[in-house]
Protein backbone atom coordinates (compact mmCIF):
# COMPACT_ATOMS: atom_id res chain seq x y z
CA UNK A 1 0.00 0.00 0.00
CA UNK A 2 1.12 3.81 -0.96
CA UNK A 3 0.26 6.59 0.86
CA UNK A 4 1.03 8.98 -1.63
CA UNK A 5 -0.49 12.72 -1.71
CA UNK A 6 -4.17 12.53 -3.46
CA UNK A 7 -2.65 15.24 -6.19
CA UNK A 8 0.91 16.54 -7.10
CA UNK A 9 1.70 20.20 -6.20
CA UNK A 10 4.38 22.23 -7.61
CA UNK A 11 4.39 24.42 -5.22
CA UNK A 12 4.10 23.46 -1.11
CA UNK A 13 0.67 22.82 0.24
CA UNK A 14 -0.57 22.81 3.94
CA UNK A 15 -0.59 19.14 4.69
CA UNK A 16 -3.55 17.29 6.38
CA UNK A 17 -3.79 13.59 7.50
CA UNK A 18 -6.90 12.26 7.21
CA UNK A 19 -8.01 9.28 9.59
CA UNK A 20 -10.99 7.51 9.47
CA UNK A 21 -12.64 4.38 10.07
CA UNK A 22 -13.09 1.59 7.42
CA UNK A 23 -17.08 1.86 7.94
CA UNK A 24 -16.54 5.58 6.95
CA UNK A 25 -14.25 4.91 3.32
CA UNK A 26 -16.92 6.55 1.49
CA UNK A 27 -17.08 9.77 3.46
CA UNK A 28 -13.59 10.17 4.01
CA UNK A 29 -13.06 9.54 0.25
CA UNK A 30 -15.60 12.55 -0.58
CA UNK A 31 -13.40 14.96 1.98
CA UNK A 32 -10.74 13.83 0.75
CA UNK A 33 -11.37 14.57 -2.89
CA UNK A 34 -12.77 18.07 -1.77
CA UNK A 35 -9.58 19.61 -0.07
CA UNK A 36 -7.26 20.04 -2.57
CA UNK A 37 -9.66 22.13 -4.55
CA UNK A 38 -9.34 24.32 -1.51
CA UNK A 39 -5.12 24.22 -1.54
CA UNK A 40 -4.68 21.49 0.89
CA UNK A 41 -2.46 18.20 -0.01
CA UNK A 42 -4.50 15.15 1.78
CA UNK A 43 -2.70 12.25 3.15
CA UNK A 44 -4.93 9.73 3.11
CA UNK A 45 -5.01 5.72 4.31
CA UNK A 46 -6.08 3.76 1.16
CA UNK A 47 -6.52 0.33 3.40
CA UNK A 48 -6.67 0.36 6.68
CA UNK A 49 -6.79 -3.64 6.30
CA UNK A 50 -3.34 -3.75 5.11
CA UNK A 51 -0.57 -3.87 7.24
CA UNK A 52 2.89 -4.21 8.58
CA UNK A 53 6.01 -2.64 9.87
CA UNK A 54 7.03 -0.38 7.29
CA UNK A 55 3.53 0.86 6.69
CA UNK A 56 3.23 1.32 10.37
CA UNK A 57 6.11 3.26 10.65
CA UNK A 58 5.11 5.35 7.54
CA UNK A 59 1.56 6.07 9.29
CA UNK A 60 3.77 7.34 12.08
CA UNK A 61 5.92 9.72 9.77
CA UNK A 62 3.15 11.39 8.41
CA UNK A 63 1.22 12.12 11.29
CA UNK A 64 4.51 13.50 13.13
CA UNK A 65 5.27 15.66 9.89
CA UNK A 66 1.59 16.67 8.82
CA UNK A 67 0.50 20.24 9.22
CA UNK A 68 -3.31 19.43 10.50
CA UNK A 69 -4.50 16.04 11.81
CA UNK A 70 -8.23 15.36 10.03
CA UNK A 71 -9.84 12.80 12.49
CA UNK A 72 -13.66 11.60 10.96
CA UNK A 73 -15.91 11.29 13.75
CA UNK A 74 -18.64 9.43 13.13
CA UNK A 75 -21.58 6.67 15.21
CA UNK A 76 -19.01 4.07 13.71
CA UNK A 77 -15.95 5.16 15.32
CA UNK A 78 -18.32 5.48 18.89
CA UNK A 79 -19.30 1.63 18.20
CA UNK A 80 -15.71 0.46 17.60
CA UNK A 81 -13.33 -0.01 20.78
CA UNK A 82 -10.71 -1.27 18.76
CA UNK A 83 -9.42 0.02 15.51
CA UNK A 84 -6.05 1.25 13.98
CA UNK A 85 -7.51 4.35 13.35
CA UNK A 86 -7.63 4.79 17.58
CA UNK A 87 -3.99 4.09 17.38
CA UNK A 88 -3.57 7.32 14.82
CA UNK A 89 -5.69 9.10 17.38
CA UNK A 90 -3.36 9.01 20.26
CA UNK A 91 -0.42 9.23 18.10
CA UNK A 92 -1.53 12.42 16.80
CA UNK A 93 -2.62 13.67 20.41
CA UNK A 94 0.87 12.52 21.73
CA UNK A 95 2.16 15.16 19.22
CA UNK A 96 0.20 18.21 20.49
CA UNK A 97 2.06 17.86 23.85
CA UNK A 98 5.28 19.17 22.37
CA UNK A 99 3.04 21.74 20.39
CA UNK A 100 2.28 25.48 21.89
CA UNK A 101 -1.01 26.33 23.32
CA UNK A 102 -2.09 28.01 20.53
CA UNK A 103 -1.22 25.72 17.91
CA UNK A 104 -3.96 24.96 15.77
CA UNK A 105 -3.18 21.01 14.44
CA UNK A 106 -6.36 19.01 15.26
CA UNK A 107 -9.75 19.67 13.56
CA UNK A 108 -12.16 17.38 13.96
CA UNK A 109 -14.62 16.35 11.06
CA UNK A 110 -18.06 15.02 12.10
CA UNK A 111 -20.02 13.13 9.44
CA UNK A 112 -22.77 12.55 11.20
CA UNK A 113 -24.94 13.73 14.63
CA UNK A 114 -22.80 12.66 17.00
CA UNK A 115 -21.92 15.07 19.64
CA UNK A 116 -18.49 16.03 21.17
CA UNK A 117 -19.65 15.44 24.92
CA UNK A 118 -20.51 12.04 23.90
CA UNK A 119 -18.21 10.66 21.57
CA UNK A 120 -15.38 8.26 22.48
CA UNK A 121 -12.77 10.44 21.42
CA UNK A 122 -9.54 11.61 23.43
CA UNK A 123 -9.54 14.76 25.53
CA UNK A 124 -7.74 16.59 23.24
CA UNK A 125 -10.51 16.52 20.41
CA UNK A 126 -12.88 18.19 23.07
CA UNK A 127 -10.54 21.02 23.43
CA UNK A 128 -10.70 22.41 19.29
CA UNK A 129 -14.45 23.27 17.58
CA UNK A 130 -15.28 20.55 15.11
CA UNK A 131 -17.11 20.78 11.79
CA UNK A 132 -19.98 18.89 10.92
CA UNK A 133 -19.56 17.71 7.31
CA UNK A 134 -22.47 15.27 6.89
CA UNK A 135 -22.04 12.17 4.89
CA UNK A 136 -19.02 13.93 3.85
CA UNK A 137 -20.73 16.00 1.48
CA UNK A 138 -18.44 19.34 0.52
CA UNK A 139 -20.55 22.05 2.22
CA UNK A 140 -19.75 25.33 3.51
CA UNK A 141 -18.36 24.71 6.61
CA UNK A 142 -15.80 22.82 4.88
CA UNK A 143 -14.90 25.36 2.64
CA UNK A 144 -14.43 27.43 5.31
CA UNK A 145 -12.30 25.05 6.97
CA UNK A 146 -10.17 24.81 4.44
CA UNK A 147 -9.72 28.69 3.47
CA UNK A 148 -8.32 28.93 7.19
CA UNK A 149 -6.16 26.18 7.15
CA UNK A 150 -4.59 27.22 4.18
CA UNK A 151 -4.34 31.68 4.25
CA UNK A 152 -3.16 31.42 7.87
CA UNK A 153 -6.06 32.59 9.48
CA UNK A 154 -5.90 29.85 12.00
CA UNK A 155 -3.78 31.87 14.40
CA UNK A 156 -6.48 32.55 16.73
CA UNK A 157 -7.00 29.14 18.32
CA UNK A 158 -10.11 27.63 17.84
CA UNK A 159 -10.53 26.82 21.68
CA UNK A 160 -11.03 30.20 22.51
CA UNK A 161 -13.90 30.57 19.88
CA UNK A 162 -15.29 26.85 21.13
CA UNK A 163 -15.19 28.21 24.74
CA UNK A 164 -17.03 31.82 23.66
CA UNK A 165 -20.03 29.99 21.98
CA UNK A 166 -20.10 27.36 25.06
CA UNK A 167 -20.51 30.49 26.76
CA UNK A 168 -23.69 31.29 25.19
CA UNK A 169 -26.80 28.83 26.11
CA UNK A 170 -28.67 30.16 23.21
CA UNK A 171 -26.42 29.29 20.84
CA UNK A 172 -25.32 25.81 21.67
CA UNK A 173 -27.13 23.55 20.21
CA UNK A 174 -28.67 20.63 22.74
CA UNK A 175 -26.13 17.45 22.94
CA UNK A 176 -27.90 14.72 21.68
CA UNK A 177 -26.87 11.13 23.35
CA UNK A 178 -25.77 8.26 21.22
CA UNK A 179 -26.88 4.76 22.05
CA UNK A 180 -24.15 2.71 22.89
CA UNK A 181 -22.63 -0.23 21.26
CA UNK A 182 -24.41 -3.56 21.50
CA UNK A 183 -21.87 -5.48 23.51
CA UNK A 184 -19.82 -8.41 21.35
CA UNK A 185 -20.07 -12.14 23.20
CA UNK A 186 -16.46 -13.51 23.29
CA UNK A 187 -15.76 -16.68 23.76
CA UNK A 188 -16.31 -18.33 27.56
CA UNK A 189 -18.00 -15.54 28.82
CA UNK A 190 -21.17 -16.35 28.34
CA UNK A 191 -22.88 -15.31 32.14
CA UNK A 192 -20.43 -11.77 31.37
CA UNK A 193 -22.09 -11.25 27.82
CA UNK A 194 -25.68 -10.79 29.14
CA UNK A 195 -24.55 -8.73 31.93
CA UNK A 196 -23.49 -7.05 29.43
CA UNK A 197 -26.74 -7.07 27.00
CA UNK A 198 -28.86 -6.07 30.49
CA UNK A 199 -26.30 -3.01 31.11
CA UNK A 200 -26.76 -2.12 27.20
CA UNK A 201 -30.43 -2.20 27.67
CA UNK A 202 -30.52 -0.11 30.03
CA UNK A 203 -28.64 2.66 29.11
CA UNK A 204 -30.42 2.25 25.62
CA UNK A 205 -33.55 3.13 27.13
CA UNK A 206 -32.01 6.17 29.12
CA UNK A 207 -30.82 7.57 25.90
CA UNK A 208 -34.28 7.24 23.84
CA UNK A 209 -35.38 9.11 26.89
CA UNK A 210 -33.02 11.42 27.41
CA UNK A 211 -33.83 12.25 23.53
CA UNK A 212 -37.89 12.83 24.24
CA UNK A 213 -38.43 16.95 24.07
CA UNK A 214 -37.96 18.37 27.05
CA UNK A 215 -42.04 18.97 28.05
CA UNK A 216 -42.65 15.14 27.46
CA UNK A 217 -40.08 14.04 30.06
CA UNK A 218 -41.32 17.17 32.32
CA UNK A 219 -45.02 15.32 32.59
CA UNK A 220 -42.98 11.91 32.67
CA UNK A 221 -41.21 12.93 35.82
CA UNK A 222 -44.69 14.54 37.34
CA UNK A 223 -46.52 11.30 36.67
CA UNK A 224 -43.69 8.95 38.92
CA UNK A 225 -44.37 11.58 41.68
CA UNK A 226 -47.80 11.17 41.72
CA UNK A 227 -47.84 7.16 41.18
CA UNK A 228 -44.59 7.22 43.87
CA UNK A 229 -46.76 9.77 46.46
CA UNK A 230 -50.17 7.14 45.65
CA UNK A 231 -48.20 4.47 46.46
CA UNK A 232 -46.56 5.97 50.03
CA UNK A 233 -50.24 7.20 51.23
CA UNK A 234 -52.33 4.29 50.22
CA UNK A 235 -51.79 2.12 53.24
CA UNK A 236 -52.33 5.07 54.93
CA UNK A 237 -55.39 6.10 53.84
CA UNK A 238 -58.02 3.92 56.69
CA UNK A 239 -56.13 6.55 59.16
CA UNK A 240 -58.38 9.34 57.52
CA UNK A 241 -60.53 11.04 59.61
CA UNK A 242 -64.01 10.24 57.72
CA UNK A 243 -67.27 11.20 58.80
CA UNK A 244 -68.64 8.45 58.97
CA UNK A 245 -65.99 7.37 61.65
CA UNK A 246 -66.69 10.67 63.52
CA UNK A 247 -70.43 9.55 63.69
CA UNK A 248 -70.21 6.34 64.72
CA UNK A 249 -67.66 7.60 67.83
CA UNK A 250 -69.57 10.35 68.91
CA UNK A 251 -73.13 8.15 68.82
CA UNK A 252 -71.17 5.60 70.92
CA UNK A 253 -70.40 8.41 73.49
CA UNK A 254 -73.38 9.55 73.67
CA UNK A 255 -75.46 6.28 74.23
CA UNK A 256 -72.72 6.11 77.33
CA UNK A 257 -73.50 8.88 78.45
CA UNK A 258 -77.28 8.24 78.39
CA UNK A 259 -76.75 5.32 80.68
CA UNK A 260 -78.89 4.89 83.52
CA UNK A 261 -77.17 5.78 87.14
CA UNK A 262 -77.18 2.26 88.35
CA UNK A 263 -74.15 1.50 85.68
CA UNK A 264 -71.43 1.08 87.31
CA UNK A 265 -69.68 4.54 87.02
CA UNK A 266 -66.07 3.72 86.99
CA UNK A 267 -66.48 1.24 83.75
CA UNK A 268 -68.68 4.09 81.98
CA UNK A 269 -66.26 6.54 82.71
CA UNK A 270 -63.35 3.95 81.35
CA UNK A 271 -65.30 3.07 78.63
CA UNK A 272 -66.03 7.20 77.57
CA UNK A 273 -62.30 7.81 78.06
CA UNK A 274 -61.18 5.14 75.76
CA UNK A 275 -63.92 6.39 72.52
CA UNK A 276 -62.70 10.32 73.53
CA UNK A 277 -58.84 8.53 72.88
CA UNK A 278 -60.36 6.83 69.59
CA UNK A 279 -62.19 10.14 68.30
CA UNK A 280 -58.97 12.33 69.06
CA UNK A 281 -56.89 9.95 66.94
CA UNK A 282 -59.28 9.86 64.50
CA UNK A 283 -59.61 13.63 63.85
CA UNK A 284 -55.81 13.77 63.94
CA UNK A 285 -55.76 11.00 61.43
CA UNK A 286 -52.67 9.30 63.92
CA UNK A 287 -54.52 5.57 64.36
CA UNK A 288 -52.87 2.61 62.96
CA UNK A 289 -53.25 1.17 59.80
CA UNK A 290 -56.89 -1.11 60.10
CA UNK A 291 -56.96 -4.44 58.78
CA UNK A 292 -59.99 -6.00 60.14
CA UNK A 293 -63.38 -4.02 59.79
CA UNK A 294 -65.97 -5.09 62.45
CA UNK A 295 -69.62 -3.68 62.62
CA UNK A 296 -70.63 -4.17 66.77
CA UNK A 297 -74.72 -4.55 67.32
CA UNK A 298 -75.62 -4.04 70.55
CA UNK A 299 -76.60 -7.00 72.44
CA UNK A 300 -80.59 -8.11 72.68
CA UNK A 301 -82.17 -8.74 76.08
CA UNK A 302 -86.18 -9.19 76.76
CA UNK A 303 -87.23 -6.24 78.48
CA UNK A 304 -88.77 -7.87 81.37
CA UNK A 305 -85.51 -9.76 82.47
CA UNK A 306 -83.92 -7.08 84.40
CA UNK A 307 -80.72 -8.86 85.32
CA UNK A 308 -80.46 -10.21 81.25
CA UNK A 309 -80.68 -6.47 80.12
CA UNK A 310 -78.13 -5.68 82.76
CA UNK A 311 -75.34 -8.45 81.84
CA UNK A 312 -76.37 -7.68 77.56
CA UNK A 313 -75.69 -3.79 78.28
CA UNK A 314 -72.51 -4.14 80.58
CA UNK A 315 -70.77 -7.01 78.19
CA UNK A 316 -71.20 -4.84 74.75
CA UNK A 317 -69.92 -1.51 76.64
CA UNK A 318 -67.09 -3.53 77.68
CA UNK A 319 -66.56 -5.04 75.14
CA UNK A 320 -66.86 -2.16 72.70
CA UNK A 321 -64.05 -0.69 75.01
CA UNK A 322 -62.06 -3.44 74.67
CA UNK A 323 -62.17 -3.54 70.76
CA UNK A 324 -61.56 0.47 70.85
CA UNK A 325 -57.72 -0.62 72.13
CA UNK A 326 -57.07 -2.11 69.63
CA UNK A 327 -55.22 -0.38 66.40
CA UNK A 328 -55.56 -2.42 64.01
CA UNK A 329 -59.40 -2.73 63.70
CA UNK A 330 -61.94 -0.50 62.61
CA UNK A 331 -65.40 -0.79 64.86
CA UNK A 332 -68.18 0.60 63.61
CA UNK A 333 -71.52 0.91 65.97
CA UNK A 334 -74.98 0.13 65.39
CA UNK A 335 -76.64 0.84 68.47
CA UNK A 336 -80.15 -0.79 67.50
CA UNK A 337 -80.23 -4.81 68.34
CA UNK A 338 -81.01 -7.23 66.06
CA UNK A 339 -84.69 -8.94 66.62
CA UNK A 340 -83.04 -12.08 65.88
CA UNK A 341 -79.85 -13.87 66.25
CA UNK A 342 -79.90 -15.33 62.69
CA UNK A 343 -76.41 -14.92 60.78
CA UNK A 344 -78.20 -13.92 57.97
CA UNK A 345 -79.41 -10.76 59.64
CA UNK A 346 -76.64 -9.66 61.31
CA UNK A 347 -74.32 -10.15 57.91
CA UNK A 348 -76.98 -8.37 56.13
CA UNK A 349 -76.67 -4.91 58.37
CA UNK A 350 -72.32 -5.47 58.08
CA UNK A 351 -72.80 -5.51 54.63
CA UNK A 352 -74.60 -1.94 54.19
CA UNK A 353 -71.98 -0.66 56.73
CA UNK A 354 -69.78 -2.00 55.00
CA UNK A 355 -67.63 -3.72 57.22
CA UNK A 356 -65.99 -7.16 57.37
CA UNK A 357 -67.07 -9.11 60.27
CA UNK A 358 -70.22 -8.62 62.65
CA UNK A 359 -70.58 -8.67 66.36
CA UNK A 360 -73.65 -9.33 67.61
CA UNK A 361 -76.02 -11.50 70.74
CA UNK A 362 -78.74 -12.05 72.14
CA UNK A 363 -80.66 -14.02 75.16
CA UNK A 364 -81.40 -17.75 74.63
CA UNK A 365 -83.34 -20.28 76.61
CA UNK A 366 -86.25 -20.64 79.24
CA UNK A 367 -86.72 -18.13 82.36
CA UNK A 368 -84.86 -19.62 85.00
CA UNK A 369 -81.45 -20.41 83.31
CA UNK A 370 -80.98 -18.45 80.41
CA UNK A 371 -77.96 -17.43 78.68
CA UNK A 372 -76.38 -14.78 76.69
CA UNK A 373 -74.78 -15.95 72.98
CA UNK A 374 -72.15 -13.57 71.44
CA UNK A 375 -71.26 -13.97 68.27
CA UNK A 376 -69.25 -12.93 65.77
CA UNK A 377 -69.92 -13.63 61.94
CA UNK A 378 -68.41 -12.82 58.69
CA UNK A 379 -70.51 -10.03 56.73
CA UNK A 380 -69.51 -12.01 53.32
CA UNK A 381 -70.72 -15.20 53.73
CA UNK A 382 -73.19 -14.90 56.84
CA UNK A 383 -71.75 -17.77 58.23
CA UNK A 384 -70.61 -17.73 61.93
CA UNK A 385 -67.44 -18.28 62.88
CA UNK A 386 -66.77 -17.80 66.48
CA UNK A 387 -69.72 -18.45 68.91
CA UNK A 388 -70.21 -18.79 73.00
CA UNK A 389 -73.23 -18.83 75.52
CA UNK A 390 -72.59 -17.34 78.74
CA UNK A 391 -74.96 -17.94 82.18
CA UNK A 392 -76.94 -14.66 82.86
CA UNK A 393 -76.64 -15.10 86.62
CA UNK A 394 -72.48 -16.47 87.10
CA UNK A 395 -71.20 -14.14 84.23
CA UNK A 396 -68.72 -11.40 84.92
CA UNK A 397 -69.23 -8.34 81.84
CA UNK A 398 -65.37 -8.28 81.94
CA UNK A 399 -64.99 -11.69 80.87
CA UNK A 400 -67.01 -11.28 77.97
CA UNK A 401 -65.49 -8.90 76.83
CA UNK A 402 -61.86 -10.29 77.30
CA UNK A 403 -63.06 -12.84 74.92
CA UNK A 404 -64.36 -10.96 72.26
CA UNK A 405 -60.89 -9.01 71.97
CA UNK A 406 -59.31 -12.38 71.86
CA UNK A 407 -61.15 -13.50 69.03
CA UNK A 408 -60.95 -9.85 67.31
CA UNK A 409 -57.14 -10.04 67.81
CA UNK A 410 -56.87 -13.71 66.29
CA UNK A 411 -58.44 -12.06 63.25
CA UNK A 412 -56.16 -9.66 62.97
CA UNK A 413 -53.69 -12.47 62.29
CA UNK A 414 -54.90 -13.99 59.81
Amino acid sequence: MDLAPSQASDRPRPTVFLSYASEDRAAAQRIRDALPALGLEVWYDESELLGGDAWDQKIRGQIRDCDFFMPVISAHTDARREGYFRREWRLATERTLDMADDSVFLVPVVIDDTHEADARVPDKFRAVQWVRVPGGEPNAALTSLGRRLVSGEHATPPTRRAAKISASPSRTPPPRRNFPAFPREEPGQRARFWAQVGGWALQSIWTAFQRLPKWVRVIIYVWIAVVILQFSTSSQRDLQPTPARLKNLAQAEKILKALPQSAPTAAAAKILAQLGAQKTAARAGTAAGTQVSLLAIRFSAAAGDSAARNLARDAFDAALGQLARLHHARVTLSPSPLATLEAAAAAQRAQADPSGYVLYGGLRGPSPTPTLEVRIAEAAHGSVIWSKSYPVQRTDPARIAADVRVEVQRLEKE
